[in-house]
């Protein structure tokens, strides 16, 4: 990651992109916590506390040289416990009347109060009087003289040195309760209270001046900050004139490398080589011995990384693949010349964010068109031009490590684009009845989506059982194997392919042959394949699957008229017509009892083994309605029955000019599974 990291930073410094360039110990705030402002005033009091909106959390960055020892910002435990069962109840029913928008009677939060014991033991003391005490003498020294608009921060300073450990708390819980009457907020009472059995949940609290309105800025503002910022920069110095592994100043090369907090990842940090690992020592040198790197060619990548990952360049440079692989995951992918407007490069390459059905291919072809101008603008200024594609994902609490890495030609891309719309295209006329998005909506017919690469590895990795009611999460396919279906080519494509197509047929054939045979059905029932509410998450996958089989055939050289003309897809298709006539059968013959599996989904497994076997077994068990059928003079419902019974006739005489093969192989079985779903145009509702 190192050297994308620094060719990302000179590519930013020739497009004149300016990142902020942030001391490694003034760090932003985490969002993963309730937050609350505590307002300090003269005497060193707390005076009051009001919760930070979510947006505003991250803009305030505090000193944390020492891990959870900061300022202006710090983590907290409750002030208070509830130990008997008893007194547990009485929060939750004081948490209740705050839900409902009820304020709390002023006796009743005291006397459960009292009640309470004190959940800050020494250690969480000695915490908190070095986040009062220790940063501020860190970053005074480096302050110099303050200039008159920034006086908030000398003063916030001043007044936290008076504040007393040991009557913070008092004053933090009278601050609660204060609040907890002005505003029906249930944050307040979990802020409050420890009361559950799971270990008690930090909050964070940022010191603010009381009377900050009396000030230019207040002492958090984003201008002080920068200030501050400016001086803690200005403290290092380079006594060196050696170079490191990347041509610049080696100064600060055996200090630790900087931290960037990612949205969905959190903090990570750009490289860690950690002497007390012994594996790391494999080769002889160990931490910065490593591979040096001086503090100038530090800050370009940490600002580089910083850049990459900024949430207004969500879908550009970065996107989420968090819910497709289970996991925290992040996908960036930039041009290394950066035009002034980015395209929405990593949104093409990783998942569909939305959870509708409708105008998935629409979207995706924009994302593409706009991505393909947009590149080929670069390939006519510039020959060196290429996309970069990187892959970081949280492996545990500490670690976080580079799952894929590529880069690509523009013309590359723009052709893989092409081809991946052509790949998801590569399938017959195919529909199947969804369900409506809000309860009690009817059922509709919708079209296979256009997949994204996050979602094929999704679905691969998904197992579905119980003839296609439940699925389970899997494991076997990675997001490099997604960006090599998406931009792979040769050996390691077909490869790659060629087992994910075995991977279909057998976690996802279940759930195939019942939409085949749902969607036959829709003549007498809703026509819609259930889950069961364990699997809705997966609901999606109808939609996908028909892509990915096309997808994937059109990988390995199939092509969607060689696939409709192949003697396993006219198997398929024999098997869905029969269906669509032992319905008929049924229905008018039988008064519309019919039976759990239809004819043609009961002999599809045997199909997809020995075509020639179950085509024989079929005709034996299709006599009867076959018979019946050519019987019929008139009546209700003659007209599908003869039309039936007409493609019965067509795809026969088609069988006779192909030979079936004795064993199937794996293309053979999902072109079968494509024409069990296929729906000839007079089919299309």
């Amino acid at each position: 990651m190192l050297n994308e990291l620094r060719e990302l930073a000179i590519s930013l410094e020739k497009a004149k992109i300016e990142v902020e360039d942030l001391h490694p110990n003034f760090k932003s705030c985490p969002r993963g916590y309730l937050t609350y402002w505590a307002y300090v005033d003269k005497q060193g009091n707390i005076t009051g506390i009001a919760p930070v909106p979510a947006e505003q959390i991250a803009l305030v960055r505090k000193w944390e040289r020492a891990n959870g020892v900061s300022f202006p910002a710090f983590n907290l435990p409750p002030p208070l416990k509830a130990e008997p069962q008893e007194l547990k109840e009485r929060i939750k029913d004081l948490r209740k009347t705050v839900e409902k928008g009820n304020h709390i009677a002023p006796n009743d939060l005291l006397a459960v109060i009292n009640a309470c014991e004190s959940l800050w033991d020494v250690k969480i003391i000695k915490k908190l009087t070095d986040c009062l005490t220790n940063p501020i003498a860190d970053i005074t020294g480096l302050f110099g003289d303050t200039p008159d608009r920034y006086e908030s921060l000398v003063h916030l300073c001043q007044r936290t040195r008076l504040i007393k450990a040991a009557s913070f708390r008092e004053q933090l819980i009278e601050a609660f309760i204060q609040s907890v009457q002005d505003v029906s907020n249930v944050d307040l009472i979990d802020s409050l209270f420890y009361y559950s059995g799971k270990s008690p949940k930090n909050f964070q609290v940022i010191l603010e001046l009381a009377d900050r309105g009396d000030f230019e800025y207040p002492a958090t503002h984003q201008e002080v900050q920068r200030w501050m910022n400016a001086r803690f920069m200005s403290s290092f110095t380079n006594d060196r004139t050696d170079l490191d592994a990347f041509g610049c100043n080696a100064s600060g090369e055996d200090e630790k490398y900087p931290q960037v907090r990612l949205p969905v990842l959190g903090n990570v940090i750009i490289r860690a080589m950690n002497q007390e690992s012994p594996c790391q020592s494999r080769y002889g040198m160990i931490d910065h011995h490593s591979f040096p790197a001086g503090t100038d060619a530090r800050k370009g990548m940490k600002g580089a990384l910083e850049w990459l990952g900024a949430e207004k360049l969500k879908g550009k440079t970065w996107c989420d693949l968090s819910r497709p692989m289970d996991r925290p995951m992040l996908l960036f992918a930039y041009p290394s010349e950066i035009p002034d407007n980015l395209p929405d490069l990593a949104r093409m390459m990783s998942d569909s964010e939305e959870e509708g059905t409708e105008n998935n291919d629409v979207r995706f072809s924009a994302l593409a068109e706009k991505v393909t101008i947009a590149l080929r603008g670069r390939i006519k200024e510039t020959v060196d031009s290429e996309v970069r594609v990187f892959v970081l994902a949280k492996m545990d609490k500490a670690r976080t490590k580079v799952l894929a890495s590529g880069r690509y030609s523009p013309e590359h891309v723009i052709r893989s684009a092409r081809r991946w719309q052509e790949g998801n295209q590569n399938i017959p006329n195919i529909r199947v009845r969804c369900f409506g998005k809000e309860k009690g909506d009817k059922s509709v017919w919708a079209e296979p989506l256009i997949l994204y690469p996050a979602e094929v590895v999704w679905c691969l990795n998904t197992v579905w059982m119980r003839q296609g009611t439940h699925a389970e999460g899997g494991h076997g396919f990675s997001v490099n194997d997604g960006l090599c279906l998406l931009l792979g080519d040769g050996l390691e494509l077909r490869q790659v392919a060629t087992r994910a197509l075995g991977t279909v047929l057998r976690n996802s054939s279940s759930l195939l042959l019942a939409l085949g045979q749902a969607n036959a059905l829709e003549r007498v029932r809703k026509g819609v394949h259930e889950i069961d509410k364990k699997s809705a998450k997966y609901a999606k996958q109808a939609l996908l699957l028909p892509s990915i089989i096309g997808l994937l055939l059109h990988k390995l050289g199939y092509t969607k008229g060689e696939i409709m003309a192949s003697s396993t897809f006219l198997v398929g298709r024999m098997f869905n017509i029969a269906d669509s006539l032992h319905l008929e059968y049924c229905k008018h013959v039988r008064d519309n009892s019919v039976p759990p599996q239809l004819v043609g989904n009961a002999l599809m497994a045997t199909a997809q083994e020995e075509p020639t076997k179950a085509l024989a077994v079929l005709w034996g068990r299709i006599k009867p309605y076959h018979a019946w059928a050519q019987s019929l003079k008139d009546g209700e419902g003659v007209g599908l029955v003869k039309y039936f019974l007409k493609q019965l006739s067509d795809v026969s005489s088609q069988l006779k000019d192909t030979e079936l093969p004795k064993r199937c192989t794996d293309a053979d079985k999902t072109q079968m599974l494509l024409g069990y779903l296929a729906r000839v145009e007079s089919e299309k509702n």
